[in-house]
């Protein structure tokens, strides 16, 4: 059994660069010319066929056209197709294998996954291999609508003595795969036989390199029955079958066949390859891709050339520049050697120097240096990358015990399920003395972390922490030890902390100055009680009702209020005004200016603003002869 195995062909990208457009086109029919050259029995994808999940209509019909005019023909296909069409392949007008549907005259055919840039995350959940798989053009397979179980069928196939098993693995984000596979929800269904007869191959299209914990997929977390994984996502070609010792099986990561960042790993040369498969024995044999573009990377550090360089003297910038300069008329003359002298092979290459600097001094206008080389590099515009070094400082080093804390883990993985307060409360209980803690309780960091991972309370640390610290420095306030006798008194601190004052802290936040009681809240109080005794359903217009004063109460208020206007004025943000009034006070009401004027009793007493206080005093004086009770009328203009 012969297949043409290629990931990552990127279709689309840069189609819009005038220089570079047509390369991702490029590269992809020459493997499908490869293909038909080979005489292999399919073509198998690992993901991102596509640049974009919804690619231009141009780039749609360009793949389209290629697979007709590849793909399609008289030539009889070999390899009989034995598993249920219809639990591996998605959108499928048949529910089968696309040479077994009698509208279509397939020659070879082509199966794929998806991979994480023509995923279905488009409206509908579709992605574009579902069009593909539709109009009959590819056989679309590995996809799963449910992430919380994941059960693979393997695609059977069979040619003459050779029977193959092949799993698919659409992109799924890495940190929900490594927990579907920590929780053992990934399920391999592995077909009936004796060993040796089958060839299990699989295709995956995942973060491979470590960058960081669940960001990526373990080689150890596959089955160990697999014989040969085709691994796509990664862009560095690295084709030949590499053995995973602990597993037992190859992994083979063929990478794109178009760059798309101009980085280290991408200068390396592009390959398809042919895997050839009897029984459970197989052969790579990796092709070269003859129609790349050349690309060149290099990478400098200016802090090695301060010497040659003169760095110490003159102007830094230009004398950079200049070895800049020198350095991109060397990796042209580089990039010839890797012109293959196909007649579709674009000639200017793709140049990036990478300059690592100390200093901004060390700079220069990189775009203008790359217009220079307009005719001569096919991206002038990104052809020089700084990249700043920066000097890290050796940090304390940490008391945390590594491996205690992963040996807690795995003592935690045989469990139900693993919760990460009951990992840090076995590290810290089991420890040893040097390494515990101080002045925070277990139960305290126990609690956090559950208030930080279940309930998502980002200032639960802070919280916790301002807290604690408040209370120790209280605590030895209180006691005065001796400076001898700090160790001992910090630990009698943090025993006597409890459960309730551990969950006080945590929600404890700064105080709030809203809450502080003065007599403007005290009277703006009362006056929110006046208030409830109005109807909502009395007009702005009719007079508001005053509340009636009795012989037994000391202190009274009222207050009214205008059309739409509430509790807006300065009364409403510095306390209404109160008054004192006489024990023969009657109820007063007032109605001016068509119910828009105010009855308001005055305390000189009452906090007020300078013009309130100016208005006032002018009414006092005016009306003392006139009246023994203190009422007065306001305008609304006046404040």
């Amino acid at each position: 059994m012969r297949i043409m195995i290629s990931t990552d062909n990127h279709l689309g990208y840069g189609e819009k660069d005038a220089i570079r457009g047509e390369d991702s086109f490029i590269a992809f029919e020459e493997m499908l010319e490869l293909a038909v050259r080979e005489d292999v029995d399919f073509i198998l994808l690992g993901g991102d066929l596509f640049h974009d999940a919804v690619p231009t209509q141009n780039a749609l019909h360009k793949c389209m056209k290629l697979l007709r005019m590849y793909t399609f023909g008289d030539r009889p296909i070999s390899v009989e197709f034995l598993s249920d069409g219809s639990q591996n392949f998605h959108n499928s007008v048949n529910e089968s294998v696309n040479y077994e549907d009698p509208n279509l005259n397939i020659s070879i055919p082509v199966y794929s996954i998806h991979g994480n840039h023509d995923d279905p995350s488009v409206f509908g959940g579709l992605s574009t291999l579902d069009l593909l798989s539709t109009t009959g053009l590819v056989n679309y397979f590995g996809r799963w609508t449910d992430l919380n179980k994941i059960d693979i069928s393997p695609i059977i196939l069979k040619k003459g003595a050779t029977k193959l098993a092949l799993y698919g693995l659409s992109h799924i984000h890495d940190n929900r795969l490594a927990r579907l596979f920590e929780s053992r929800k990934v399920h391999m269904q592995v077909p009936e036989g004796e060993e040796g007869e089958w060839f299990h191959l699989m295709v995956l299209h995942q973060n491979r390199a470590d960058r960081g914990p669940k960001n990526y997929l373990p080689e150890e977390s596959l089955p160990d029955f697999l014989h040969l994984v085709i691994w796509g996502h990664e862009h560095d070609c690295r084709i030949e079958p590499e053995l995973n010792a602990k597993r037992d099986f190859y992994v083979s990561q063929p990478g794109s066949t178009v760059p798309t960042s101009l980085s280290e790993g991408e200068a390396i040369r592009k390959h398809v390859a042919v895997l050839e498969i009897y029984k459970d024995k197989f052969k790579m044999k990796p092709i070269p891709l003859q129609t790349v573009r050349p690309f060149v990377f290099e990478s400098v550090n200016v802090a090695d050339l301060a010497q040659e360089l003169r760095l110490d003297e003159g102007d830094v910038s230009n004398k950079v520049r200049a070895m800049a300069e020198e350095r991109v008329e060397a990796m042209l003359e580089k990039s010839k050697s890797l012109l293959t002298g196909h007649p579709r092979q674009p000639t200017v290459p793709n140049v990036r120097l990478r300059i690592c600097f100390n200093d901004e001094e060390q700079m220069f206008n990189g775009i203008r240096l790359g217009q220079t080389f307009n005719d001569r590099v096919a991206n002038p515009a990104d052809m020089i990358h700084f990249k700043k070094m920066i000097k890290k400082e050796k940090k304390e080093r940490s008391n945390l015990d590594r491996e205690e804390m992963k040996n807690q883990h795995k003592k935690l993985e045989g469990e139900s399920f693993t919760r990460v307060e009951d990992l840090v409360e076995r590290y810290f209980n089991e420890v040893d003395e040097s390494k515990s803690l101080k002045v925070i309780s277990t139960k305290a960091l126990t609690e956090l972390c559950n208030q930080l991972v279940d309930r998502k309370d980002n200032n639960a640390a802070d919280n916790l922490i301002r807290s604690y610290k408040a209370k120790a420095v209280d605590y030895l306030m209180e006691k005065m030890p001796l400076e001898d006798q700090l160790d001992t008194e910090l630990q009698d601190f943090k025993l006597s902390i409890t459960s309730d004052d551990v969950l006080h802290m945590l929600k404890t936040v700064a105080p709030n100055p809203i809450t502080k009681t003065s007599s403007s809240s005290v009277a703006r109080n009362a006056t929110t009680a006046n208030y409830q005794e109005v109807s909502d359903n009395d007009s702005d217009e009719a007079p508001l009702k005053n509340t009636r004063s009795t012989k037994n109460t000391k202190e009274d208020v009222s207050t009214a209020r205008g059309r739409g206007r509430a509790t807006r004025g300065r009364a409403a943000r510095g306390g209404a005004a109160t008054t004192t009034p006489s024990k023969n006070a009657t109820r007063t009401g007032a109605t001016a200016n068509s119910g828009r004027s105010k009855a308001v009793e005055v305390s000189p007493s009452t906090r007020s603003s300078p013009r309130q206080q100016s208005l006032i005093s002018m009414g006092i004086n005016s009306r003392k002869a006139a009246t023994k009770q203190k009422v007065y009328e306001i305008s609304d203009d006046s404040d």
